[in-house]
């Protein structure tokens, strides 16, 4: 007799192919998990990048920072400087807030990584301020000394924009007297004294008394000296130089100006001249020596060890320090000086401005070739409060 089996359905199989569906569903969400924890990673690691290539963009600008080139804008207008680094690129915006406040915007961006991970995105601003040295003359002519003057010069203390230069200076106009010294019984007027405070000494007052003024108070500049100054100097004589000239010549409208020749000390007279923007800092470096100006034309910032004496056509934009004395006669109707001078005379010499050589007083002249000078505009990050993340601003 033959038995008859049961019909059995087996669930080996079910749960096997349950098994796997369930250990399919765990790998699949493993590795999903395992790739949004790298995107994440790398989303972190690439914002971190990117806000290191913004940092490093306005880093960067303000290391190399060019204050002429800067400022050209104009007020709340702005310029763009780009860079790239190992993992992506920057760009700055810098816009002027006033002639020396700036506002830098910086947007960082990463490029590596390819279609996949490349973009991230980071914004930080910055505001920084221009910090150099204090170089504001008292008076159209500032001395220590005895002074002699007569002839047919003129010191004018009424603060005055030179006539190539109009719109490029943003400071308000601040009248100041026309001569400043330690001791008014020193002021040797030659010829008819009233009539010389008339028609040829001019400003808030004729002349002031400064008892307390000392060469070193003269040639102490803010935060700077007299030493940090020189060592600042693009020009550097100890034997006369000569009278300058721009280079390329007077009559040039393009092409660049050539820095490394010693004559060329800038070009005051024609905005469209290449060399109209440059500013150095000359010092003349020799105090046993009589420097001799006859003609020429410079701007930028004069520091004179020893004595000066300027006749002819010689024209200097910008503030002028003398540790010795200063001499002039004769000019044929220039203007010598806009700008201001301070003669610190160490050893109290005779100062004579005499013939006809004008001294104006120029705050417009003295912040240009402040604000042109690149060893004297450096842009630094305000103390406090200057730094803001921009990330996330919408506008």
């Amino acid at each position: 007799m033959h038995k008859r089996r049961g019909n059995r359905d087996g669930f080996a199989l079910p749960v096997a192919v349950f098994a796997l569906v369930i250990i399919g569903v765990l790998v699949t969400g493993g590795f999903y998990m395992a790739r949004q924890e790298t995107r994440i990673g790398v989303a972190s690691q690439n914002a971190l990048d990117a806000f290191y290539l913004a940092e490093r963009g306005i880093y960067n600008t303000l290391a190399t920072w060019n204050n002429a080139a800067m400022s050209a804008p104009g007020a709340w207008n702005t310029t763009t400087v780009t860079g790239s680094g190992t993992s992506g690129t920057w760009s700055v915006t810098v816009m002027p807030m006033t002639s020396k406040l700036y506002f830098l915007q910086a947007t960082g961006t990463v490029t590596k990584g390819g279609a996949l991970w490349a973009g991230a995105s980071r914004q930080v601003g910055l505001i920084a301020r221009i910090n150099s040295a204090s170089l504001d003359p008292p008076a159209a002519l500032t001395t220590i000394g005895a002074l002699k003057f007569g002839g047919s010069s003129i010191i004018d203390g009424n603060d005055t924009d030179p006539g190539q230069w109009p719109g490029l200076c943003g400071s308000p106009n601040t009248n100041k007297p026309g001569i400043m010294i330690k001791d008014t019984t020193l002021l040797n007027f030659v010829g008819n004294r009233t009539n010389i405070q008339r028609t040829q000494l001019f400003g808030t007052s004729d002349f002031q008394q400064d008892a307390s003024m000392t060469s070193a108070s003269l040639t102490t500049f803010g935060d700077m000296t007299w030493t940090d100054l020189t060592l600042m100097a693009d020009k550097h004589f100890t034997t006369a130089p000569g009278n300058p000239a721009p280079s390329p010549t007077v009559g040039a409208t393009t092409g660049t100006c050539d820095t490394s020749v010693m004559s060329n000390w800038g070009y005051p007279l024609a905005n469209t001249h290449p060399c109209f923007n440059y500013f150095p800092i000359i010092w003349l470096d020799n105090p046993t020596t009589l420097w001799n100006f006859t003609g020429g034309e410079g701007q930028g910032i004069l520091l004179i060890e020893g004595d000066i004496k300027v006749t002819g056509q010689f024209q200097f934009y910008g503030p002028i320090y003398i540790k010795g004395h200063l001499e002039t006669a004769g000019g044929g109707g220039t203007q010598h000086f806009h700008g201001g001078i301070v003669a610190a005379n160490a050893d109290l010499e005779q100062n004579s401005v005499l013939g006809t050589a004008d001294i104006i007083y120029s705050s417009c002249a003295i912040e240009r070739a402040i604000l042109n000078n690149s060893g004297l505009t450096a842009a630094k990050p305000l103390a406090q409060r200057s730094w803001v993340d921009l990330s996330s601003v919408a506008y």
